[in-house]
């Protein structure tokens, strides 16, 4: 089962993102052609998207529910996976809630498919007559999180047949997620653990912690963003 969104996971280790806004600016709707890169086909949990956008959970379900986002299933848990651009997206309706109907929605998603994710911080879209919603001051630092993390997660987290009974592991070695994650929560830093293991290099726990707490254990649920 997919869980609620740990609270503030992605700003642990990826850093904070800037807050945008909705402006009444000379239009200018971001229309650069889709460009292939690796950051293209890197495909997101529902978690992830809410936790790199730091958005709460139900902004990424409501826009599923809208059919704003479509996801496919994934792995054996056939877990619903979101390509990348969903964080810009999921970033900016979260800033800007009620303000945006599900017209002015999909209008967003058809053009920020439109993007290359490195011009990100550079797009606004025209939703009405002067009228201009700049996605990149709300949501390209998420994006760059993003862009970091999964390129991260994929280069260093897998799961192996018979090693740490299948749980997913940094890359050659028995170091498990789930335990970078209790290491944190317990007080530990990152650095502490880089002390420990002087051969793994730090993006690999900042991926694995954040992977551990977007997927966490069965009867372990995550924290919603903003809970107490």
């Amino acid at each position: 089962m997919e869980e609620a969104v740990p609270a503030g996971a992605a700003f642990f280790v990826f850093g904070a993102g800037c807050r945008g806004h909705l402006a009444h600016v000379r239009p200018r709707v971001c229309s650069s052609p889709v460009r292939k890169e690796f950051s293209v086909a890197a495909m997101l949990s529902v978690n992830e998207v809410a936790a790199l956008a730091d958005a709460p959970r139900s902004v990424v379900e409501k826009a599923l529910e809208q059919r704003i986002f479509s996801a496919t299933r994934s792995g054996t848990r056939a877990e619903r996976m979101l390509p990348i651009r969903s964080v810009a997206l999921a970033a900016t309706f979260r800033s800007l809630g009620r303000r945006l109907t599900i017209a002015d929605k999909l209008q967003m998603s058809r053009h920020v498919e439109t993007v290359r994710l490195d011009a990100m911080r550079e797009c606004r879209i025209e939703i009405a007559p002067a009228l201009t919603v700049d996605v990149g001051a709300l949501a390209s630092d998420a994006v760059d999180r993003a862009l970091r993390y999964a390129e991260a997660r994929d280069a260093y987290i897998e799961r192996v047949d018979g090693v740490m009974g299948g749980r997913p592991v940094l890359k050659g070695t028995r170091i498990t997620a789930s335990s970078v994650l209790g290491r944190i929560e317990a007080g530990d830093t990152i650095d502490d653990l880089l002390d420990d293991y002087p051969d793994v290099p730090r993006e690999a726990f900042e991926a694995a912690y954040l992977y551990a707490a977007t997927h966490p254990s069965v009867g372990r649920p995550a924290r919603e963003r903003g809970a107490a």
